[in-house]
């Protein structure tokens, strides 16, 4: 969102636009994306009118099964965005440790948003909700963005260069992450499942409300293949959410579901570093689940003694093993 919309409630006009002028706003948690309610409508503030509108057209298309996604409200004069806010109905509901129903969920949802088109807004790679102002004026948008390209990348080098400052000392967890990052970008093999237009925050707007279906109340856009989701998720509440590692087998029968666990954590660990308020106290977390991730792909031990040793081309990493973060400069044709 825009910093001027940012903890800041909507206007009377912007309320009664969407005809709840006479309730007093109560902000929610930002699974709504930093959401105000105003009786049983959810005003979300957005940074860009159009990608605003093009959420909730789609949004109000899609039905997936066994999930529940608000319907958008148009204003009083049928627009979706009114002054860079948009409206959808609130639907009750927590963030809760149900993370075998939230992976279901993505599945679902995926399925239902497999025939939309490619935004436009997406032909660079995937976002992530937040756009306040960080460094140089380049947005959070933009930082999610450059740090997903780049786990899917030949040589991240390129996109990563620009949102980072040469000059900074890195936090001690901020080096590590980019460490770790290195040694595992040679892991990376092909995947196979096409992309297609994806959720890519499934863990942080996915809410219940005891035993109904669970509610996505927020669409976060990726284009990527379906299981990226699950893995996002799966690698978020491993790192930060206490869920057991046992959750990484039960999903492990999705198609490419290593690989894209892979890039997962990698993207995880980009984001870590290219963040400007990024918390040292995620990283150890977020090192645990890369370790797991590598002893999967490689059999063996992921810390950093034990990955350390040059990987030769057996199967373990035909794709870039020597694309790491200082390589040659070029990118794959993901976007």
């Amino acid at each position: 969102m825009s910093d001027s919309n940012r903890n800041t409630a909507p206007t009377e006009g912007v309320r009664g636009a969407f005809q709840v002028g006479y309730v007093t706003p109560a902000l929610l948690g930002d699974a709504w994306g930093d959401g105000w309610r105003c009786d049983h409508v959810v005003l979300v503030p957005v940074s860009d009118p159009a990608r605003g509108t093009w959420v909730a057209q789609v949004m109000d298309r899609i039905r997936p099964a066994g999930v529940t996604v608000p319907r958008p409200l148009r204003s009083t004069d049928g627009r979706y965005s009114v002054g860079g806010w948009t409206a959808r109905a609130f639907v009750s509901g927590h963030r809760a440790p149900r993370f075998d129903e939230v992976a279901a969920a993505a599945v679902s949802l995926n399925k239902a948003l497999a025939e939309e088109r490619r935004p436009s807004f997406l032909t660079g790679g995937s976002t992530n909700r937040s756009s306040a102002s960080s460094r140089d004026g380049v947005g959070d948008v933009d930082l999610f963005a450059a740090a997903e390209a780049a786990a899917w990348a030949d040589d991240p080098t390129d996109l990563l260069a620009p949102v980072m400052d040469p000059g900074a000392v890195p936090r001690e967890d901020v080096a590590a992450a980019m460490a770790k990052a290195a040694k595992l970008l040679p892991l990376r093999a092909e995947v196979t499942a096409p992309d297609q237009l994806v959720h890519g925050d499934m863990l942080g707007c996915t809410v219940f409300d005891g035993h109904t279906d669970p509610a996505v109340v927020d669409l976060v856009p990726a284009w990527r293949p379906a299981v990226w989701s699950v893995a996002l998720l799966v690698v978020d509440a491993v790192a930060w959410a206490s869920a057991e590692d046992d959750l990484i087998d039960r999903w492990s029968h999705l198609p490419d579901f290593n690989q894209l666990l892979l890039r997962a954590v990698i993207y995880r660990m980009f984001v870590h570093a290219v963040l400007p308020d990024s918390q040292p106290e995620a990283w150890p977390g977020l090192e645990r689940v890369s370790d797991i991730v590598a002893v999967r792909i490689t059999g063996r031990s992921g810390r950093d003694d034990m990955i350390s040793d040059d990987l030769s081309d057996d199967g373990t990493g035909e794709q870039g093993t020597e694309n790491t973060c200082g390589g040659q400069d070029r990118q794959d044709g993901q976007d």
